[in-house]
């Protein structure tokens, strides 16, 4: 008989420890807040004989004793917390993610003990931005493009997705088909707790060729950049080495006739242009004297016959004389 009741008594005592860690278990409040804001953590009784208790996640980290808060030692929320005596209460600030958890209020006198207030912290960052990013395909088959679209929010990395506008879903991704000339337009809303934020998009179906006329002018572009990068290369090229040719030229002279001119013909033209004569009189500047021949005759004839004296007309005249005598 001992040996039963002691039996019960044990299994009485394991079901009230289950139930007293089903009811730990289970928060009194789920509190959601956002990255930046603050936690309010009050004790609501009367403060005479009142001690009070706050932990997270079974670490103690706050006390209020003999009308006076108490710090704990304990790097939770140190620099970020802060205590009020009129209503006994505490508020962490600035709120981290990593802030979410279990807070329990642990509140007793010394005649009684209240029950034990658990808070579950859930700290969500804030949805910044929501984008739409979509490919589209031909597909033959139908007759129709295929559009497959995502949504991309920033900010809370699990936010929940919807869509709404020509249709209604629920998820990060959605397919659509629409035929030739036909579009859509969509609304993706990206939601959590604390904040929301939509974008919208519109698609059109531009039939077959509307897949492959970006891959073609991406094409022509890179084609018409490189072009222009040779023709600018090549350029820059030739100027390079007309520069070199004109200085080469300024020192040397300008053409080979004008070198020949310079040290050859052109001194004598400008003194024969300065006597009044042609580059052919040039011939003039070997005669010695005037009694000098001025043709190859004229030297033959000088070296037969004296010049004409004042006893002949001529040459001839000089040669009869000479007979008669």
């Amino acid at each position: 008989m001992n040996i039963f009741q002691e039996s019960r008594c044990s299994i009485l005592a394991v079901l009230l420890f289950f139930l007293l860690q089903v009811s730990r278990a289970d928060p009194d409040v789920q509190v959601h807040k956002a990255v930046g804001d603050s936690l309010d953590l009050t004790a609501n009784y009367t403060k005479e004989g009142l001690e009070v208790k706050w932990t997270y996640n079974g670490t103690e980290f706050a006390e209020y004793e003999k009308d006076q808060f108490k710090r704990v030692k304990s790097p939770l929320f140190h620099e970020r917390l802060k205590m009020y005596k009129d209503n006994i209460s505490i508020t962490i600030e600035d709120l981290k993610l990593q802030d979410s958890g279990i807070f329990t209020i642990v509140a007793e006198r010394k005649a009684d003990q209240f029950p034990t207030k658990t808070i579950e912290l859930h700290v969500h960052d804030l949805i910044r931005d929501v984008q739409i990013k979509f490919n589209n395909s031909w597909l033959e088959s139908k007759n129709m493009c295929v559009f497959r679209l995502r949504c991309l929010a920033s900010g809370d990395p699990n936010p929940s997705y919807s869509w709404s506008g020509d249709l209604v879903e629920t998820g990060q991704n959605l397919n659509i088909s629409r035929h030739p000339a036909e579009n859509a337009t969509l609304t993706c809303t990206a939601n959590n707790t604390v904040s929301i934020k939509h974008t919208i998009q519109t698609v059109v179906c531009k039939g077959k060729s509307a897949g492959f006329d970006q891959k073609y002018l991406l094409i022509a572009g890179g084609v018409g950049i490189v072009a222009f990068v040779i023709f600018g290369a090549s350029l820059a090229v030739f100027c390079r080495w007309r520069n070199r040719t004109g200085q080469n030229e300024s020192e040397a002279g300008i053409t080979v006739y004008e070198d020949v001119n310079t040290e050859g013909i052109a001194k004598k033209r400008t003194e024969s242009v300065t006597k009044g004569m042609s580059i052919y009189e040039t011939v003039d500047d070997l005669k010695v004297t005037k009694n000098m021949p001025q043709t190859l005759y004229d030297k033959i004839n000088f070296q037969r016959h004296p010049a004409v004296g004042p006893n002949a007309s001529s040459p001839y005249q000089e040669v009869l004389s000479d007979s008669d005598r």
